[in-house]
């Protein structure tokens, strides 16, 4: 069944990569086209607004402040924060040692779900499935935790991995089929059915040196193709790779040799054909843009950034790494597509780190953002 949703919601499921269970679809000979999304569950089509917006208590184009004040917030932060794909309305963090928790209204207020989650080494470890209820993943030491109720109740599904997963990432047309890096160690794991079992898929093109990789699924437009093209980044050595036979062979897309991601975390944008990927090290610090899908890339912004997230009509970068109690200054930047043209918008004096992850949501007229900024929290964005 087709659903019409808002623009804005659109260019989330091709950019996050994050629908599970939906069928995307973009034109691959433009590089700014829309998807439209089908799924035997819809997205949510009748969104309530949300209230901070509504009360004009947040204004847009700039980082608030979240962080609950019953969350002790652990040494390294909660957790990353990911969006439920089916509902915009629900975000969820966990990982950090201070439980789950879930907020209902955008990332604006948050309620513990479940103390059961303790502290595992913080990469990308949570990610959630647009199933329904929500299926909530949890990285947690030789373990995955798996919740089919939104994060209430979960099953541990152990493995014999030589390290812990740490960068969990979702197929957007299959909830079962997952990829994911291991923390302080080589190499790239998948699972297809649900992480009940990982099978090693890094082969003999695979580049040593590299650890800590985050893999994340290209989208081609095509479920069958998506399925098995992944880029993966590492950390600490190694070279960026792409596979498109899901890791039977792997290749360094020209102009991205030797790039790193920062310690802790990475998170790459896609819009369209568009590839946005940060890292440091390799030809130099800053974004890197491919216009072809993730064959090649030239670098967009200079500077050192960690994450990068987007809309139908910007692109954002941040500078974070996992460190506890540090001052970084939180590095921000952003630029209209196609990604030409970067500015450096003001951030609040008490923002003194990047973001672990930055989570892109919407209330079907305004874009939103929410990050867990490792040590300081939880904050959240309206884009302008």
């Amino acid at each position: 069944m087709m659903r019409k949703h808002s623009r804005a919601w659109v260019a989330l499921i091709i950019g996050l990569g994050a629908c599970g269970g939906a069928d995307a679809s973009v034109d691959a000979s433009d590089p700014a086209s829309d998807a439209r999304a089908t799924s035997d569950a819809p997205i949510d089509a009748t969104l309530p607004p949300d209230p901070c917006i509504a009360a004009g208590t947040c204004p847009a184009g700039t980082w608030i402040n979240v962080t609950p004040i019953e969350m002790t917030v652990p040494e390294f932060g909660p957790g990353p924060v990911v969006a439920d794909p089916r509902h915009p309305t629900d975000l969820y963090t966990a990982g950090g040692g201070a439980g789950v928790w879930r907020s209902t209204d955008y990332g604006n207020t948050w309620t513990q779900i479940n103390q059961d989650i303790g502290y595992v080494p913080m990469g990308m470890v949570l990610a959630v499935a647009g199933t329904e209820p929500a299926t909530v993943l949890i990285a947690g030491n030789k373990v995955l935790h798996r919740s089919t109720d939104g994060g209430q109740t979960f099953t541990d599904l152990p493995n014999d991995l030589p390290a812990e997963l740490y960068s969990l990432a979702i197929d957007p047309a299959d909830d079962q089929h997952l990829v994911s890096g291991l923390h302080e160690a080589d190499g790239v794991v998948e699972s297809t059915d649900g992480g009940a079992t990982w099978t090693r898929v890094d082969g003999a093109t695979f580049p040593p040196g590299g650890k800590s990789w985050y893999p994340f699924f290209l989208d081609t437009g095509d479920p069958a193709t998506t399925r098995t093209s992944w880029f993966a980044i590492a950390q600490d050595g190694g070279t960026p790779v792409v596979t498109r036979d899901g890791g039977a062979h792997w290749a360094t897309p020209p102009g991205l040799e030797g790039l790193t991601h920062a310690h802790g975390n990475a998170q790459i944008f896609q819009r369209g054909m568009r590839v946005f990927v940060p890292g440091v090290g390799g030809p130099g610090d800053g974004v890197y843009r491919s216009d072809d899908g993730g064959a090649t890339f030239a670098r967009v912004r200079d500077g050192v950034y960690s994450v990068a997230w987007g809309t139908a009509t910007d692109v954002y970068a941040m500078w974070g790494w996992a460190c506890a109690g540090c001052d970084l200054g939180a590095r921000f930047a952003t630029a209209p597509l196609p990604g030409d043209t970067w500015t450096a918008p003001a951030t609040p004096p008490a923002l003194v780190i990047g973001a672990n992850h930055v989570a892109v949501t919407t209330d079907g007229t305004h874009d939103v953002f929410v990050g867990t900024m490792w040590s300081t929290g939880l904050w959240r964005y309206v884009a302008p």
